[in-house]
């Protein structure tokens, strides 16, 4: 779990700097991401790293549009899978200020690799993307 809490120190700074490079830098290649729209599960498959960080900066770019926003976030659940492998249930947390914009909870399957853990797929299982956009600047 210390290592998990690092990590996600790490990618939480990241997203709080809008920094879609150093988000990236914080996934493997190849990696995936599952989430759910129409109703259906979907699934994104990255195998190169400009398909991804294309991806990881227009997040950030999304995130960007909400004028003084802050992520906070809490390990919900952490199952270590050997020494190199982790499945971690994070809790995200979007204010301005006092105000609670967005909490929402996302998986994590991570891996140990020569950079350092990184994502090695994600389950963004009630995120609502499109919730963003009520609170963005006009």
């Amino acid at each position: 779990p210390a290592q998990a809490n690092a990590f996600f120190t790490r990618y939480c700074d990241a997203f709080n700097a809008s920094d879609g490079e150093a988000v990236a830098q914080l996934w493997h290649r190849p990696s995936s991401l599952s989430d759910s729209r129409d109703g259906f599960a979907r699934v994104t498959c990255w195998t190169d790293e400009a398909s991804m960080r294309a991806n990881m900066v227009a997040l950030c770019e999304a995130y960007r549009g909400v004028v003084g926003h802050r992520w906070a976030f809490e390990l919900r659940d952490h199952i270590a899978l050997g020494e190199n492998h982790a499945f971690v249930n994070v809790v995200w947390t979007m204010t301005r200020g006092e105000e609670t914009l967005q909490r929402f909870a996302t998986g994590y399957q991570l891996g140990r690799f020569d950079k350092g853990w990184q994502v090695l797929f994600c389950t963004a299982y009630q995120e609502d993307l499109s919730e963003i956009k009520n609170h963005a600047a006009p």
